[in-house]
């Protein structure tokens, strides 16, 4: 592995795959996966302070985002799509040809939401994509735009890990109405899959497809099998939806951050996407919901909700928005 901030472009060897927001969830998944197909990875975060690649025979490099440009063509970018908008000049003075980037269906689910967050969150992504479909038209760049809906893996998500992590530390789980709505959960390493093979599928121009899970299933449902995945008998707690917003107060003051009354009132809707097309165009087989034999311990900041919204920062994968 060559060491982070070595010299520019002529260090690099073609053809190689650029990661932008690599240090994140969903970013080691799409390194790992480039990796394991012996494509050379150039891995870029804002701060390339004590990172370090995958292991051997994988060729990772990193470099930071930002620095001196890289003779490099194609790109994934897994950061908050809202940041990368702001790294398109670099990437055009590497020379990208081809764009792999990572959004969210939450552009479309929390659009209406009761919670203001989440609205500004559903614009600040259709903004993003729309600045990042000007500028691939614009310069020729063959774009792909990837909508995942509630990624996981069970032990390193902010989304199942946290609702397993709740469910240990408190011995319940709270639900507004029968939380019937249906869900469609996407493994983290499908979604790397699908970014590797969008960079791969020679498509021209742009396009966009929505990602979603290889099975559909209640909330209640979805939270059930985590409670059994976690070796606890499922325990739900019914809350009168005006009982949410005193609760989402008791939840403050007990630790549980990042509750939304948006979270519940999406507990009864159903958040279905089609991946048909990621299928017919990019071989998107998505496995059915499918958690690890255990479950990790609680972190003692996990969610009363869904997944959680993708923090500020530009080298964190956009992997983590609340439905």
């Amino acid at each position: 592995m060559t060491a982070a901030g070595e010299s520019g472009a002529a260090a690099v060897t073609a053809p190689s795959v650029g990661v932008v927001g690599a240090r994140g969830f969903v970013g080691r998944r799409v390194v790992a996966a480039l990796s394991a197909g012996r494509h050379p990875v150039v891995a870029c975060t804002r701060d390339t302070r004590g990172v370090a690649g995958p292991s051997p025979p994988s060729e990772v490099r990193w470099h930071p985002l930002g620095g001196p440009p890289l003779r490099v063509r194609k790109w994934i970018s897994v950061c908050p799509l809202w940041c990368l908008p702001e790294w398109l000049p670099w990437l055009e003075a590497c020379g990208a040809e081809r764009l792999v980037a990572v959004s969210s269906t939450s552009r479309f689910t929390k659009s209406g939401s009761a919670d203001a967050d989440e609205r500004a969150t559903a614009e600040r992504l259709a903004v993003a994509e729309a600045a990042v479909v000007r500028w691939a038209e614009g310069r020729s760049v063959a774009a792909t735009i990837l909508r995942p809906t509630l990624i996981y893996d069970g032990i390193h998500d902010r989304n199942v890990a946290r609702i397993a992590g709740f469910v240990r530390r408190w011995g319940f789980f709270p639900l507004v109405g029968g939380a019937r709505g249906v869900r469609q959960p996407v493994h983290v390493d499908d979604v790397a899959s699908a970014c590797v093979a969008a960079l791969g599928s020679g498509a021209t121009g742009t396009a966009s497809y929505a990602l979603s899970g290889g099975e559909s299933l209640t909330y209640r449902e979805m939270v059930s099998r985590i409670f059994q995945a976690a070796g606890l008998r499922p325990r739900f707690v019914s809350l009168p939806r005006w009982a949410i917003r005193p609760g989402i107060r008791i939840a403050s003051r007990l630790g549980v951050g990042g509750v939304t009354i948006g979270m519940f009132d999406r507990m009864s809707e159903d958040l279905v996407f089609d991946h048909a097309g990621a299928a017919r165009d990019l071989g998107f087989r998505p496995r059915p919901f499918s958690l690890p034999a255990s479950l990790p311990p609680d972190d003692g900041g996990s969610d009363a909700g869904t997944a959680s919204e993708p923090p500020s920062s530009p080298v964190t994968p956009a992997d983590d928005t609340r439905e």
